[in-house]
């Protein structure tokens, strides 16, 4: 195994604070990721299932199987950015390494991937999967090695939720902008339009990854699996978290999955889906800014905790009275973005722990938390997604005729993340006396 961090002599020579230009580069490095990450969870299941080539069932099991394939690759991935390839500088070439495997199965899934049979596309999703993985998990756990202070963390990770917001709001301006440049634009379409913005921002990333302040990752002799395990096990802020991270990325994947379809069947706006999309990103992007600057002020379990319950209070309200017409139901997805920032507290959370889990372990493991804080986000979207597709099976729900089942959708809408919100604030509240609660200094401040 191997730690992470920076050696003293270094340490002893770095400003107190992160620099403005280190959180910015930094930040900008997500882009590629943070953008691929929704495809899967909006995107691509009905964009697979209208394909034809695989049934509205198999696109769950598909799902499924890609995810029991990260549960095994992620951990490794994790434990080889840690172990492998040490010095400095180590998590940019981890992530150059990752990007054009990550581009080319893109170009593949988005032109022919609704064509692919069952078996051609589970190899590509595995692959695409891991590049995807070995990028992330390497910007992640580089992050963690910059911080200083919980302050710091949510400084850091905030401005990273806060560009990747933009990055979506740009990238889902592509198939809203194709939906009012070509009126009937198909699915595929929309989904080309919207992976071609990864021609824009993995440039933008490779002159970040120059920019952000290399950190030397030096190999150590591993405990080996058993006790890797134990360590992880018998620490409890450690285990609250994970269930935190799959609790809101099922109810982050139940919404998502199932957006398409509502905004079809339940609001009569299917030509209008990809515009209610980019809206409930401007949302966020507006809102992660001052969520960044209240989880630095109040920590961060209470945020989150006022997260889900503000959208599960949005939810609610539309069993009583559905947005009615294109306007209403935008100010919907405006407001319901505005708690989409999980990803903020749960990242800034793990990096504040990761110091007192290398006191217990005798060494830094960020790359592997890492790697498991995103294997617990993406168990949580593939079993939402197979658990949406299977009830909406159960129910009857035909994709080319939405209407005859739009109640019993709209109940699972709303009901399926709300469910696993409230179970996620049951997990925060045990959590939060386990966060460290450090002021922001003014120093800190950009």
């Amino acid at each position: 195994m191997a730690t992470a961090v920076l050696p003293s002599a270094a340490l002893a020579d770095e400003p107190p604070a992160l620099r403005p230009r280190t959180v910015a580069a930094y930040a900008a490095t997500a882009g590629p990721t943070a953008m691929l990450a929704l495809p899967f969870s909006v995107y691509l299941p009905p964009y697979i299932a209208e394909g034809g080539a695989i049934s509205v069932a198999l696109v769950g099991l598909l799902f499924s199987l890609t995810t029991i394939w990260d549960g095994i690759v992620d951990p490794l991935i994790g434990t080889m950015i840690d172990r492998f390839r040490p010095g400095m500088g180590a998590h940019r070439r981890w992530m150059l390494t990752a990007l054009v495997p990550l581009s080319l199965l893109l170009l593949l899934i988005v032109t022919v991937g609704n064509a692919l049979p069952f078996a051609a596309l589970f190899l590509v999703m595995i692959f695409f999967y891991s590049s995807f993985s070995l990028y992330e998990v390497a910007q992640l756990s580089w992050g963690a090695a910059l911080v200083r202070s919980p302050a710091d963390s949510a400084l850091l990770y905030g401005a990273r939720d806060w560009f990747t917001k933009i990055a979506l709001i740009v990238a889902f301006a592509a198939p809203a902008a194709a939906q009012l440049l070509m009126p009937g634009v198909d699915l595929q379409g929309r989904i080309i339009a919207y992976a071609g913005i990864f021609l824009v921002l993995a440039p933008v990333a490779l002159f970040a990854i120059g920019r952000v302040p290399r950190r030397a990752v030096v190999a150590e002799p591993g405990i080996g699996w058993r006790h890797e395990i134990r360590a992880s096990l018998s620490f409890p802020p450690l285990m609250l978290l994970l269930g935190v991270q799959f609790l809101n990325s099922f109810a982050f994947g139940s919404l998502t999955s199932l957006f398409i379809f509502f905004a079809a069947s339940v609001l009569d706006l299917d030509q209008q889906s990809a515009l209610l999309l980019f809206a409930s990103f401007i949302g966020g992007a507006l809102a992660s800014p001052l969520w960044t600057m209240l989880a630095r002020r109040f920590g961060k379990p209470p945020m989150m905790i006022l997260m889900g319950l503000l959208i599960s209070s949005l939810l609610l309200a539309t069993l009583a009275q559905e947005p009615e017409g294109f306007t209403q139901a935008a100010f919907f997805s405006l407001m319901l973005g505005t708690g989409f920032v999980g990803l903020l507290f749960t990242y800034s959370m793990l990096a504040d722990l990761i110091p007192r889990d290398a006191e217990r372990c005798g060494r830094n493991r960020s790359a592997f938390l890492f790697a498991l804080l995103n294997l617990m986000a993406k168990f949580g979207v593939a079993a939402a997604i197979a658990v949406s597709y299977a009830l909406l099976d159960i129910v009857g729900f035909d994709p080319q005729n939405g209407a005859a089942a739009a109640r019993e959708l709209h109940l699972l809408f709303v009901l399926q993340p709300t469910a696993s919100w409230m179970l996620m604030i049951g997990l925060l509240a045990l959590m939060h006396r386990y966060m460290p609660r450090t002021p922001a200094s003014p120093a800190a401040s950009l």
